[in-house]
């Protein structure tokens, strides 16, 4: 028999009290590994201890069946790197080397003229080098001090660049938006916040939960945990409701399922961009082959801005044609999808609360794919419990096996009556109190990466980018071949190859009466087009009369806002036509 590592957290006021306790847990585990007829490794067993005073370190060990086990600087757990004061300094070293491999890889499947596109390079930066760097981070990373966060903060940008091909000397406010990568310390608070919701979600007996709810005087000001981190990120985030249960375990999926059948396609589909009275006609198509005498029920939900203040709505048609209108807050912090779902439980307790017609089959009618695709890969596969409640309806429902239960897919906005009722339904339910409504994991987990985000946005600081951007993130190049995406992005960004004022400033453009500088007054750095003023690349979008044309065939004026060049179609467009025209003249010279 073989078994696993543990681990035994022994604490005391003092070093020797907190000794012999280690040592009591370790003959503890002795004694019982030897009367189950297993053997401890005490030359692998580690002792590492945790405390403000170095001195308490010096000098201390243990015996682990027979071994003397000295106390070492650093202990590796779960493929984290402890320390003595908890600041993960050696971790982060550590998690730097894992890493640089990751970015040389990522490297080589991008370059200037050939590569993944954009959107792919992103994929393979957050999943392959960002989730090197964030193993178990939402433990270790609300601990680490901002100078072991700088070491991961330059991986990150490095990847950035790869992303984007922007310059090293590029602002890093500007790569980082450009590449669609959040900054580590960014991170920090939404894993924090992350981790704050799971513990809130454990049951009130659970350890994890008693530490989150608890609360201790801080020794210093400087150190901060998960538990204070995540409470701030909530704050920021708006997040004040309580936290739905941590989902039961969940239906077997031996069990035979009930008979409810899904339908995610109303008949044929019209293609994108129809008509809404074409869609109308073929929903109406769909729904008439569905069994008339029935009770029918329609569900919509409903999110101001698509994340706050949900309404969820539901109208049952009974097969006597009389009619019940059901309304119900979906929380103060909610999607789109969330709602749904609780306009679909609001209906099926209804009818379990209310049982009626109980001969007749269900048709249940709503717009979102997203929430049937979930619903429909049966009981044992949901990951919320709001989601395991409404298959929980479901099941006591068809309980019996002769009663059928259809849910169907029905296009929104385009006339359908159900379905119109259903939305005003829901758009009412928002104006409804959200206090006593729970969040789950994921709403908190979004609405701090909102805060986050926002944060950042807000922290921009005045020049260029944030004349273009305001407190708004780029859009990616998309569609862009990588040398045109690579040009946006530094154009954007404010350092462009291209610009004989940034090669000039490097020292890369030299003259004799300058070998560099960065004064825009400068001669060398003037545009080698017009010659007017430097190429910044404010002139090159903005203001250089060379690209006059370019742009009023572009944007319709000669002289575009700072809002009209944002389309990264028209950046490339303006510094393909600059780099043709420095070819030119500097063909004439």
């Amino acid at each position: 028999m073989y078994a696993d590592d543990t681990a035994a957290l022994c604490s005391g006021a003092d070093i020797q009290t907190a000794k012999r306790r280690a040592q009591l847990a370790a003959d503890s585990l002795v004694e019982w590994a030897r009367s189950s007829k297993m053997v401890v490794a005490g030359p692998k067993t580690q002792v590492m201890v945790l405390s403000q005073w170095a001195r308490d370190a010096v000098d201390l060990s243990i015996k682990v069946a027979g071994v003397t086990v000295k106390a070492r600087d650093t202990l590796n757990l779960l493929g984290v790197t402890l320390d003595r004061l908890l600041h993960f300094g050696q971790h982060c070293k550590k998690l730097k080397q894992r890493t640089r491999p990751r970015l040389a890889h990522l490297r080589r499947l991008t370059g200037r003229d050939w590569g993944l596109e954009e959107k792919q390079l992103r994929t393979v930066a957050n999943g392959y080098v960002r989730g090197a760097l964030e193993h178990a981070a939402e433990a270790w990373l609300p601990s680490t001090p901002p100078s072991h966060v700088e070491v991961l903060e330059r991986e990150m940008r490095a990847a950035a660049r790869i992303i984007t091909g922007c310059v090293a000397s590029t602002p890093t406010h500007a790569l980082m938006a450009e590449a669609g990568l959040a900054p580590v310390a960014s991170r920090r608070t939404t894993l924090a916040a992350r981790l704050l919701a799971k513990a809130r979600a454990l049951p009130e007996e659970d350890p994890l939960r008693r530490v989150a709810d608890s609360t201790a005087a801080k020794r210093l000001t400087t150190v901060t945990g998960w538990r204070e981190v995540g409470q701030v990120a909530w704050t920021e985030a708006g997040v004040e409701a309580r936290m739905e249960p941590i989902l039961q375990p969940r239906t077997p999926p031996w069990l035979r399922p009930a008979p409810v059948t899904f339908d995610l396609e109303a008949g044929t589909r019209p293609p994108p961009g129809s008509p809404a009275d074409r869609r109308r006609q073929e929903a109406a198509l769909c729904l008439a082959s569905l069994p008339q005498c029935a009770t029918w029920v329609w569900t919509d939900g409903s999110a101001e801005e698509g994340f706050r203040d949900g309404g969820a709505g539901a109208l049952i048609v009974w097969p006597d044609d009389s009619t019940e209108e059901l309304r119900a807050p979906a929380g103060s912090l909610c999607s789109s999808y969330r709602a749904e779902m609780v306009a679909l439980r609001t209906a099926l307790r209804h009818l379990l609360e209310h049982p009626a017609h109980e001969d007749v089959p269900i048709v249940i009618c709503t717009d979102s794919q997203a929430a049937l695709a979930a619903l429909r890969s049966g009981p044992s596969e949901q990951r919320t419990q709001l989601n395991s409640e409404v298959w929980d309806a479901l099941t006591l429902l068809t309980r019996e096996g002769a009663r059928r239960l259809h849910l169907q897919w029905v296009p929104s906005h385009c006339g359908l009556e159900g379905n119109e009722r259903a939305d005003v339904l829901a758009k009412e339910a928002s104006a409804l109190p959200q206090e006593e409504v729970p969040l789950d994991v994921r709403t908190v987990l979004r609405a701090s990466a909102r805060a986050a985000r926002a944060k950042i946005g807000r922290q921009r600081p005045s020049g260029w980018y944030r004349d273009l951007w305001g407190e708004r993130l780029p859009p990616p190049a998309a569609d862009l071949d990588r040398h045109a995406a690579v040009e946006v992005h530094q154009l954007r960004a404010g350092h462009w190859s291209g610009s004989a004022q940034y090669m000039h400033r490097i020292g890369r453009n030299p003259t004799v009466e300058c070998p560099g500088c960065n004064d825009h007054g400068c001669r060398a750095g003037r545009c080698p087009v017009c010659r007017e003023e430097a190429d910044t690349p404010g002139h090159v979008l903005l203001r250089c009369p060379a690209l006059m044309n370019l742009r009023f065939r572009l944007l319709g004026t000669i002289h575009p806002s700072h809002e009209e060049i944002r389309s990264a179609d028209v950046v490339a467009a303006l510094a393909a036509a600059t780099r043709r025209l420095q070819s030119r003249e500097a063909s004439r010279q």
